[in-house]
């Protein structure tokens, strides 16, 4: 179908997001994406209500973005947690400056509640009882947000470069002394699974 000069351009959910995604939250305007999208800020407004409210949206689509695609189990938990970490830290680069707005705005928020809950449930797989599992999450994921926040600020740029593979490894191995069976514990101790892929191989740099 031929579309006729001048006529309005259509708008959608999806458009919408693809214009605002991208966008620092500093620079996240309706006045801004209404541009972008070649259309009047009154015909964005029939789709969001205001700009918290595309803020919202965002953090919604990086929530949905962030969902693990499997739970972990007895057998897995530890390769689970260093997957999720990369997936975790991926998705938060997807959408520039959002890391920091997730620690200190008003759209403070770590994940849907199923992510949280499979965290916390690999954690107590993992030998760390169920009353400070849920402690382990704020930490798990708090820590590989700050990480993040802290790669996009142009004024933090440490000498030697920060490994996150490091962090991860930290951040697991708090789980040895609470409780572990041996065979658990062999593996924190060993480090990872050898058929997994080298971390290189994983980071998105």
């Amino acid at each position: 179908m031929v579309t006729r000069r001048g006529r309005p351009a259509r708008l959608s959910m999806e458009r919408i997001l693809a214009v605002a995604i991208p966008k620092h939250p500093d620079q996240l305007t309706m006045q801004a994406v209404a541009a972008e999208l070649d259309v009047a800020p009154s015909a964005l407004y029939r789709w969001v209500r205001d700009r918290e409210q595309l803020l919202d949206l965002v953090a919604a689509e990086l929530g949905r973005r962030m969902r693990a695609d499997t739970m972990p189990s007895a057998e897995d938990w530890r390769d689970w947690l260093v997957e999720y970490a990369y997936r975790m830290r991926e998705g938060l680069r997807e959408i520039p400056g959002f890391a920091i707005r997730l620690l200190e705005g008003p759209h403070r928020h770590t994940g849907p509640p199923e992510v949280q809950a499979a965290v916390v449930e690999a954690f107590r797989l993992g030998g760390v009882p169920e009353e400070r599992a849920e402690q382990y999450w704020h930490v798990y994921s708090s820590a590989i947000i700050g990480w993040v926040a802290a790669e996009q600020n142009a004024h933090y740029r440490p000498s030697p470069a920060p490994d996150f593979d490091v962090l991860v490894d930290v951040l697991l191995r708090g789980t040895e002394p609470l409780g572990c069976d041996t065979d658990q514990q062999g593996r924190i101790r060993d480090g990872r699974n050898p058929d997994r892929a080298p971390p290189e191989a994983r980071r998105k740099q």
